[in-house]
């Protein structure tokens, strides 16, 4: 099935008229109705004696037809869905955090479903992807160590990149008409040398999306060639240039440089990056196995274990044990010849004390602006 991205990329541009949802509740009464007759009312649609219905993720079939005005929702009523579901849904502790994710996931896939068959534009469409996007950045981390029974982290991770994409190509086309002039008007500021001006910002963080582009995908190359192509402006913004050196110093194999460089990122983008942590974690043993190659010279566990942002010296012996790394006392002997490079990657603890002061409840996650 292609993903809606691809779909809305096809048909955005054609000048047929398109449809515009009447619903306007979270749920159309056609599937109040079914799911109530069939018994297939979600416990997280149900509160006390109340029960409050969102639409429901629904495949195309060839009997069937999804797109008829009385099944779609308006703009407004999905913005509507979107806060509901991301500010209170995600609230609810009488389930499991995984029921509450799948929930979630699988309504915030209708309000997609709901955006592509409209053809909404560009405008609105940014609106309702940037939440997503931190949706399904923020459970990536959350259940990052989970086993993949209860959470399928590739699945997460292609929901994320197909919202990130089709949020970037929005951001594209409402930049189209106006890219021209951003240089010319940034170097005619920089020149006044004018202090404390207040930058024109949209109603979402492009910035913050445009870092986890960069931050999800630090081993492809096409994040890093749109970073070059960005105006003067943008490019200087803090927050995105550390994402490129990040990425840049991955590239390099300076991993040391990406695991202190986290100690600057806002919530999100360490969310991003921390579930890298594993592969970048490994890749530095390697590294530090070919550099510390000895048959006695040793390097502190304490050292390896703040290098390497572990948790614990405890973690640090146990991830050099699973990789084949030696350790003394309190050293570790590095030997590239014992380096088990098949070993399958090691799922380190994400606790991190100097990471305390980040606000990553549900509230500031979904409304924090970098």
């Amino acid at each position: 099935m292609s993903s809606y991205f691809d779909y809305f990329c096809t048909h955005i541009e054609k000048n047929s008229d398109t449809i515009r949802g009447t619903c306007n509740s979270m749920c159309p009464d056609e599937e109040v109705i079914l799911r109530e007759r069939e018994d297939l009312v979600h416990v997280l649609e149900v509160l006390g004696p109340i029960r409050k219905y969102v639409k429901s993720y629904s495949r195309s079939a060839a009997d069937t037809n999804i797109a008829k005005p009385n099944l779609l929702r308006p703009y407004s009523v999905l913005i509507d869905t979107l806060h509901y579901l991301l500010l209170e849904v995600t609230k609810r502790r009488e389930v499991s955090s995984v029921m509450v994710y799948d929930f979630v996931n699988d309504r915030l896939r209708a309000i997609r479903q709901d955006m592509t068959i409209q053809r909404l534009p560009p405008e609105q469409c940014v609106k309702l992807l940037e939440p997503m996007i931190r949706f399904y950045v923020y459970y990536g981390y959350k259940f990052s160590n989970l086993p993949t029974k209860g959470f399928d982290s590739d699945l997460n991770k292609k929901y994320l990149l197909e919202c990130i994409k089709w949020f970037l190509s929005c951001i594209d086309t409402m930049d189209l008409s106006t890219n021209r002039n951003i240089d010319l008007l940034s170097d005619f500021i920089s020149n006044l040398n004018i202090k404390n001006v207040r930058r024109y910002t949209l109603g979402y963080d492009r910035v913050l999306m445009e870092c986890l582009y960069i931050l999800c995908n630090l081993d492809d190359v096409h994040p890093l060639y749109r970073y070059l192509k960005f105006s003067k402006d943008l490019k200087s913004d803090p927050r995105l240039n550390l994402a490129f050196k990040i990425a840049i110093a991955n590239m390099k194999g300076n991993y040391i440089k990406i695991f202190k460089s986290m100690n600057t990122l806002c919530p999100l983008s360490y969310c991003a990056l921390c579930t890298y942590l594993p592969v970048l974690q490994r890749k530095a043993l390697l590294t530090l196995a070919h550099a510390y190659n000895s048959k006695k010279f040793v390097v502190p566990i304490e050292v390896i274990t703040r290098w390497l942002r572990l948790s614990s010296n405890g973690d640090t012996i146990k991830v050099c044990s699973h990789y084949g790394i030696k350790t003394e006392g309190n050293n570790i002997l590095f030997n590239k010849g014992e380096f088990k490079t098949d070993a399958f990657l090691h799922q380190t603890s994400l606790e991190d004390d100097t990471m305390k002061h980040l606000d990553l409840s549900i509230d500031n996650i979904f409304t924090y602006s970098s």
